[in-house]
């Protein structure tokens, strides 16, 4: 079963044809510099295309803009905490008209503001051609890029490169190669802020590996047949604790991630074989739609994730293959694009311009204005925080070049919710200042401009799109209370529910129409003792962490730039320095390490808070373990410069007392070496006079050799 071609007519193969260097790692030598000049100015986008006129008044048919270039093909799209979206497509060579002649590896990427309605050339210099790699948001709204297009000289190919994308720095680095090369893998995130990557092209070994917080992998064993498609597969962490499997291929399967991993299979989805190129939505808590796939289906079926029953809803009026499914604002879900007739490719002559809603309280579907554009192969659709939809892309493979099918260009649906009944601009529900984060099962309270009443309100996890499945999005359902113009919001007390990472918060009126999205940082990672953890801490941020619950004692240990700061409490997560509710506090030193003990219920859990005002990569460790192995001092540290790529095929050391890497794998000057085994020693912080004296009774009882405590 073909899965796609995925690159020009010239000596191209699709992704299932025969290659190589099938199950073989790819070895990636140079230095990846692009070809492309770096575009250091926002580029303008123009009108190269008029909307269709609307056939339906707009508050029942929504309404498309204007068609405006883009530098690329919009293979992939993510949007970004700060509201813009990351687009990528291929390396230059792979469309142009002699495909893979050189071995240049940097992707074509742009940032584009939607508010500006500009770009900037973001190319990755880390050796990697992206193409149909994997992405999903990390918790910290970095985006994380599992494998891509190993192959050279005309010949696709799984690659086992790991690339990390930072919105704040708009920088790019690499770190540890996934145990596997993988090409067409999906990538979900845990709830523990974890990364699972399943699947790929060429039966990777191992099937799954999960993206650890070290930045390294770790392999899962087992392996079910039938998910050995080649495609993109659907996964989705689920309110019940596991991930679970549900496409293309017709099998659910629970994925249970810890330690070595599990894979159970369950029952068959429902009657289609394989929806190759359908397409899902976690549209509320637990409930999955599933719609079209294969030859161009109509059918639509949802999935409760609780009893892994699946249930037929009502079908679209128009069959599908390489649609987009897009939940809304309001809570509905979009389809566009796609072909009728289930092309593997490119339809010249069933392409689908009627875009279709679905209202998840009654199951059915309602046909929109005609689209402009024909949306089929490698195209993308992506809610954006104003509520409207970005729609874009279309083309890059051998037969769309012979057919002439390349849409360099993207558009704008704003839904029917955006328009009143006379067809003028509806007002929407004004929220006043939203905090940038939340903890889970915390109140939010924020303002409202207007006196209407707000119906419902609720999460949207910021959206991941490729190969018709979008990896990240979904809805989570908010209860509230409203109090004159003040609405105070119940974020989600489960991390099962609603995995830690950015998404976008609506409140939407009694008349259905939502407010603008509000970007906000839901929930913390759920780091293990002695667990290592690594990441960059941008300037006047904090990065909270929660442990698992502890043995009444703890030690932590940060290794980071001097005068990054750590914070311990046990009852909530630090925010800011004069917080009441902390344990200890430990500033970084210039030997490039702080260190806290702290003494708590046995059972508790411990925040761990992160802050500086210098940008600065950092490890951190905790055990609650008695024995404390000791650590040498390093010399003075520096502030760590911005990400840069590491040498190609570099794996990161990150065990054994060697100093800490950076986020390339380098050895930082200044950071203090780790034991291997995440123990730490002990140090500063906010101690009692109780604990000084057993620290002194301890030195006392024992050789002082082989212990040192810096009081």
């Amino acid at each position: 079963m073909a899965a796609g071609l995925c690159c020009l007519a010239n000596g191209v193969h699709a992704h299932d044809g025969a290659h190589a260097s099938e199950n073989a790692p790819v070895q990636v030598t140079g230095s990846g510099i692009s070809d492309i000049g770096p575009m250091t100015q926002p580029v303008s986008a123009e009108v190269v295309r008029e909307a269709v006129a609307p056939q339906l008044n707009p508050s029942v048919g929504g309404l498309w803009s204007d068609v405006y270039d883009w530098p690329l093909v919009a293979v992939h799209a993510a949007l970004l905490p700060n509201g813009k979206v990351l687009a990528w497509d291929a390396t230059p060579d792979d469309a142009d008209d002699d495909p893979h002649t050189t071995d240049n590896y940097t992707t074509r990427v742009t940032l584009w503001d939607p508010v500006s309605d500009t770009h900037v050339q973001t190319n990755n210099d880390t050796d990697t051609d992206l193409f149909c790699a994997g992405s999903a948001h990390l918790w910290d709204g970095r985006i994380l890029f599992a494998g891509g297009d190993g192959g050279r000289a005309g010949a696709n190919g799984p690659l086992a490169n790991t690339n990390i994308y930072n919105p704040v720095s708009n920088t790019w680095h690499r770190t540890q190669n996934m145990n596997a090369p993988r090409w067409y893998s999906s990538v979900a995130a845990l709830s523990n802020g974890e990364m699972l990557t399943l699947g790929g092209t060429y039966n990777p070994q191992p099937l799954g590996e999960v993206f650890q917080f070290d930045q390294t992998w770790r392999a899962l064993s087992g392996n079910i047949e039938q998910l050995n498609s080649e495609d993109y597969q659907w996964l989705q962490q689920t309110p019940e604790g596991s991930v679970l499997y549900f496409g293309p291929s017709n099998i659910l399967v629970d994925i249970e991630t810890e330690g070595s991993g599990t894979f159970t299979a369950q029952a068959t989805r429902d009657a289609i074989g394989i929806r190759d190129y359908g397409s899902y939505a976690m549209y509320t808590t637990g409930k999955i739609l599933v719609a079209g796939g294969e030859q161009g289906q109509s059918s639509s079926v949802v999935i409760d994730t609780a009893t892994r029953q699946t249930v037929d809803t009502s079908p679209m009026n128009y069959g599908r293959r390489q649609h987009n499914l897009t939940i809304l604002a309001d809570g509905s879900v979009l389809v566009t694009g796609g072909n009728s007739d289930g092309t593997q490719y490119y339809s010249t002559t069933a392409g689908v311009f009627q875009p279709e809603i679905w209202n998840p309280d009654t199951g059915n579907w309602t046909v929109q204005n005609t689209m402009s554009v024909d949306r089929q192969y490698h195209s993308v659709a992506l809610l954006l925080p104003d509520g409207t939809v970005l729609s874009a892309g279309g083309g890059i493979c051998g037969v769309c070049y012979e057919l002439g099918y390349e849409e360099r260009n993207g558009d704008i649906f704003s839904p029917p919710y955006l328009f009143n009944a006379d067809g003028s601009r509806a007002t929407q529900p004004r929220m006043g200042l939203v905090p940038d984060v939340a903890d889970y099962a915390e109140q939010i309270v924020v303002s409202l401009a207007d006196s209407i009443d707000i119906e419902k309100a609720h999460l949207i996890k910021l959206g991941s799109v490729t190969h018709s499945e979008n990896q990240d999005q979904r809805l989570v359902p908010l209860s509230f209370n409203r109090t004159a113009r003040r609405l105070t919001l119940q974020m989600p007390d489960s991390r099962d529910v609603a995995p830690p990472g950015h998404y976008l918060m609506f409140a939407v009126d009694i008349n259905g129409v939502p407010s603008e999205g509000s970007i906000i940082k839901l929930g913390q990672p759920l780091i293990g003792k002695e667990q290592m953890t690594r990441s960059t801490l941008e300037i006047d941020s904090w990065d909270t962490y929660l442990t698992e619950p502890v043995a009444g004692r703890a030690s932590i240990e940060l290794n980071a730039a001097a005068g990054t700061v750590l914070y311990v409490s046990d009852s909530a997560p630090v925010r800011a320095d004069q917080q009441l509710d902390v344990l200890c506090t430990a500033t970084v030193q210039n030997d490039g390490r702080a260190s806290c003990e702290v003494s708590t219920s046995t059972g508790s859990q411990l925040h761990l808070s992160v802050t500086g005002t210098t940008r600065s990569d950092y490890a951190l460790v905790y055990s609650d373990n008695e024995e404390i192995t000791p650590v040498e001092p390093a010399n003075p540290g520096e502030s760590i410069a911005p990400e840069q790529p590491g040498p190609s095929g570099q794996t990161p050391n990150t065990g054994g007392n060697t100093p800490i890497p950076d986020s390339n794998g380098q050895a930082q000057p200044g950071t203090a070496p780790v034991n291997g085994t995440g123990k730490v020693r002990t140090g500063v912080g906010s101690i009692t006079l109780s604990w000084v004296l057993m620290l002194l009774i301890s030195v006392l009882i024992r050789p002082i050799s082989y212990r040192i405590f810096r009081v």
